[in-house]
């Protein structure tokens, strides 16, 4: 028998739909359910960490935020406003770099968070304006010896002029004048007092040392027959020479002296109790003159010869060890302009300092602003910066278990915060982690040097565990943005710990109570974390003497006082000007 095809033209159409019936009534039709797309998100601009270049003209910086979003019907927002998101996931955000009050902020939080039915996903993207300083840090420092500077030095020169005895000295090279009718013998010499004056040239330091009131005894002997006790009196006696500044082997800073010349003026002569006749005095014009001249001469070649090279201080080639991190530095160049001494000093914290100084704009004698000064370095924030990298890494990042009494302290400040009353009751103690993190930058501040430079710290992360059976439990994480004061009082550097907020990430007593308000247990956890992290940093401090290194060496005790902290129109550099005599 010939069974036709179903479906084809042969076959009437009833035929075909009960047939289909009888097929399907052993099956039935199951409902497949599509699985939920697990949210995701994932910032791609900026980087974390990143550096979003200079600001505008008017100080304003935006900031341009993309990423993917998945499932795309998801909402986001960065910063409180609502991100634009497109059918691929794909979202984006305009929004303005915070700016603070007097001073501005160098570092920004983008605080991205993603939104899906019952689901939360959240990103905090710490940012920084302008460039990382560590990538155009030169790798030294220029200074100036200025002249206010060079002026408080003349009282030191002047000491060590006193203390050479030159009128001893003077005093057994002078010869005996003799002549036909009358012979001059110098007994003794002295001043009563030494002024120095120190000015700045091109190529050298013009030294003029003056002897004040010059009085020398003498017996004069007249046609070998009659002696009598005289005194010689000079108003004044100048020695002119120029120092010329440069390095001894040792890395010394020197000045060397050359071209002296005497200038003996205002002579004149007196018997003791009784007054000479003009005729003796005629006699004497002579003698005198050949007195003088030798006098000069042998004072001036005296000032070369005990005063050639003067030793300011030094070494500056040193190594030192600054908080853990190997500095090592040297005063490459010393050079003599109209504005002063100009040093070079190269910086290595990775090495040997080098022996060469790179190119970099010279200090003048007045601060941009125009403040006098004594001494001023110009110094590059990456050289701030690998220092904080380097020597700050012990205080930035704790980790510690504290049980006992330590622990009952620490969870009286945790247990005050909204929440904490759902703490466990059989916890044995605490877990506490500090990290300061990646995302960091040191800023110098302009100003009179409170502070003399701020480190940023926008994503400091901060843990509290609870101990229950010996292991540690989350219970509060946050992020915190932090600043570090680094102030300057004398030629210490110490440090000032400042927590503007904390952000809960997560917390254990909101999944007791979904109503508390994070924000307030930011507020209080703010205050924990800025007592505990300030007096772990309070024991970091450094003096700014070893940076300098020969400083410390100088014949005259520092005084240093901060005059300003001045921008010098190159980023990342900045000019302290200070007096330190």
């Amino acid at each position: 028998m010939h069974i036709p095809f179903l479906g084809s033209s042969a076959t009437p159409p009833v035929l075909v739909l009960l047939s289909l019936a009888a097929c399907s009534r052993d099956y039935a039709l199951i409902e497949v359910e599509t699985p939920p797309v697990p949210l995701s998100l994932s910032v791609t601009s900026p980087s974390y960490g990143g550096y979003l270049g200079p600001r505008d003209e008017a100080g304003s910086l935006q900031v341009d935020v993309s990423g993917v979003v998945s499932p795309a019907s998801s909402q986001v927002m960065v910063n409180g406003a609502r991100a634009t998101v497109d059918e691929g996931g794909n979202f984006s955000a305009v929004v303005p770099f915070a700016e603070g009050g007097a001073a501005t902020d160098r570092a920004f939080l983008l605080d991205v968070v993603a939104y899906d039915t019952d689901e939360t996903a959240r990103e905090i993207l710490p940012v920084f304006d302008g460039n990382d300083p560590r990538e155009t840090d030169p790798g030294a420092v220029n200074g100036l010896l200025t002249p206010s500077g060079l002026d408080a030095l003349e009282p030191v020169v002047a000491d060590m002029v006193d203390s050479l005895g030159l009128w001893e000295q003077v005093s057994a090279t002078l010869p005996v004048i003799d002549t036909d009718y009358l012979d001059i013998t110098p007994t003794g010499i002295q001043s009563s007092g030494t002024g120095v004056d120190l000015a700045p040239a091109d190529g050298a330091v013009t030294l003029l040392v003056t002897f004040e009131d010059v009085v020398m005894t003498a017996d004069l002997t007249i046609l070998d027959s009659y002696t009598a006790a005289v005194s010689i009196g000079f108003g004044e006696i100048t020695v002119g020479a120029n120092a010329i500044p440069g390095l001894s082997a040792e890395s010394m800073l020197t000045l060397s002296l050359s071209d002296a010349q005497a200038d003996v003026q205002d002579v004149s002569i007196a018997f003791d109790d009784y007054e000479v006749p003009d005729w003796l005095t005629q006699l004497l014009v002579d003698p005198l003159a050949s007195l003088v001249a030798d006098l000069g001469s042998s004072l001036a070649d005296l000032v070369l010869d005990q005063m050639g090279t003067l030793e300011l201080g030094g070494p500056f080639a040193f190594s030192t060890d600054l908080l853990g991190t190997p500095l090592s530095a040297r005063l490459a160049e010393v050079d003599a302009t109209l504005d002063g001494i100009a040093l070079g000093l190269t910086v290595s914290t990775t090495g040997d300092a080098a022996e060469t100084m790179p190119e970099l704009t010279a200090l003048t004698a007045l601060t941009p602003s125009g403040l006098d000064y004594q001494l001023g370095f110009a110094v590059h924030e990456g050289l701030l910066n690998t220092l904080i990298d380097q020597t700050l890494a012990s205080f930035l990042d704790i980790e510690m278990q504290l049980e006992g009494e330590y622990a009952d302290l620490m969870g009286a400040g945790i247990a005050n915060l909204p929440g904490g009353g759902y703490l466990p009751n059989d916890s044995e103690g605490y877990c506490m982690a500090f990290h300061g993190g990646e995302a960091r930058v040191v800023r110098m501040t302009s100003g009179t040097g409170s502070p003399l430079a701020q480190l940023w710290l926008p994503d400091m992360r901060v843990g509290f565990q609870t101990i229950q059976d010996g292991v540690c439990t989350d219970w509060l994480d946050a992020s915190v943005f932090a600043t570090v004061d680094m102030n300057v009082n004398g030629t210490e550097l110490n440090m000032d710990f400042n927590v503007g907020q904390a952000t809960v990430l997560y917390y254990g007593a909101a999944e007791q109570d979904p109503a508390l308000d994070l924000d307030a247990v930011g507020e209080g956890l703010a205050g924990i974390v800025n007592g505990f992290v300030g007096l772990a940093l309070s024991q970091a401090s450094f003096d700014l003497s070893d940076m300098l290194g020969g400083l410390s060496g100088l014949p005259i005790t520092l005084e240093p006082e901060i005059v300003s902290v001045e921008g010098l129109g190159e980023e990342g550099r900045f000019g302290i000007y200070m007096n330190v005599f």
